[in-house]
C-alpha cells in the first residue's frame, strides 16, 4: 500500500504527462475542441479587456507557486469555475500553491479572531488617561514640513 505523499506524486507525474501531450496538440483558441477538454460557457466568463480573446476551451497550466516556490497545476476544472463561477478576469493565472493558499486563509481568520476578541475586551480602566496623554504627544510633536514650508499631507 502507498503512503499519500507517493500517491500524490504519481498524479502529479500523470497530470504532467497528460498537459505535456494535451500542449503539443492543441490551440485553445482555434477548433477543433478536443474530446479531452473542458468546453468554455462564453456566456458566463467575465470579459474586458480588448486584449485577450475568449478561449474555446480550457487546458491545465503550470505555474511556480511565488510563495514556495513549488510547481503546481491549475488543472481546466479548478479554471472553469475561476472563470465562469467566481467570475475572475481573463488575465487572471494561479500563483499560489493550495497548501500557501490555505496558510493565508488560515492567518486571516486568526487575525479576525483576535480583532472579534479585542472588541469585545472590556476597555483599559484608564482609558481616558491615555487617551489625554496620546492627545498631549500629538500637541507637542513638531509638524512635517516639507521644503518649500507646506505640510506633508499637503504635498500629495
Amino acid at each position: 500500500m502507498k503512503s499519500g505523499k507517493q500517491r500524490r506524486n504519481e498524479i502529479k507525474a500523470a497530470r504532467l504527462k497528460r498537459m505535456a501531450k494535451r500542449e503539443c496538440s492543441a490551440n485553445p483558441f482555434k477548433r477543433p475542441i478536443p474530446e479531452w477538454a473542458v468546453p468554455v460557457n462564453q456566456a458566463e466568463v467575465h470579459y474586458h479587456s480588448m486584449f485577450f480573446d475568449i478561449p474555446l476551451f480550457y487546458l491545465d497550466k503550470e505555474f511556480v507557486c511565488k510563495d514556495c516556490g513549488a510547481k503546481e497545476i491549475w488543472t481546466a476544472k479548478q479554471q472553469k469555475w475561476w472563470y465562469e463561477i467566481a467570475k475572475g478576469a481573463l488575465e487572471t493565472t494561479a500563483v499560489r500553491c493550495s497548501a500557501c493558499r490555505k496558510k493565508i486563509r488560515e492567518e486571516k481568520e486568526r487575525q479576525k479572531k483576535h480583532m472579534r476578541e479585542m472588541a469585545e475586551r472590556d476597555p483599559h480602566k484608564n482609558e481616558a488617561f491615555f487617551k489625554k496623554t496620546l492627545k498631549n504627544h500629538a500637541a507637542d510633536a513638531p509638524k512635517a514640513r516639507a521644503a518649500d514650508g507646506r505640510r506633508y499631507w499637503d504635498t500629495k
